[in-house]
């Protein structure tokens, strides 16, 4: 798990929550935002963050934002901080949307789940 940081938390995808719920690299970052941050001030707070874990780890190829499935506001402020809705994946005890935000020299291609490695 990597630093607390108001509100936020950040983890690996491959040894987070998110490990096996999608084909995450070995850089692949997750944000968990607190529920108090709504609206323009998660969407901030998402930008912010991206930009500091891409200056920090340039090999991190994509940032991975969970959000309640079915939750339209988050993911509203996830898709106006740049991320893109991926995929609705479940979690024990929880379903999840996920969104990523990849820097802009990772090339742009959508992820074909029914080709994931290893299934």
């Amino acid at each position: 798990m990597l630093p607390v940081i108001d509100g936020v938390r950040l983890a690996r995808c491959v040894t987070g929550r998110l490990r096996e719920a999608y084909p995450a690299g070995a850089h692949d970052v997750e944000v968990m935002v607190s529920p108090a941050f709504t609206g323009e001030a998660m969407t901030r707070l998402l930008r912010d963050i991206a930009d500091a874990v891409i200056t920090a780890d340039p090999r991190c190829r994509r940032l991975v934002c969970a959000v309640p499935e079915g939750d339209l506001d988050r993911v509203a402020a996830a898709e106006s901080a740049g991320y893109r809705y991926v995929v609705d994946v479940d979690l024990p005890g929880e379903q999840l949307s996920l969104l990523v935000h990849e820097p802009g020299w990772v090339t742009r291609t959508d992820m074909d789940l029914d080709h994931v490695p290893g299934s």
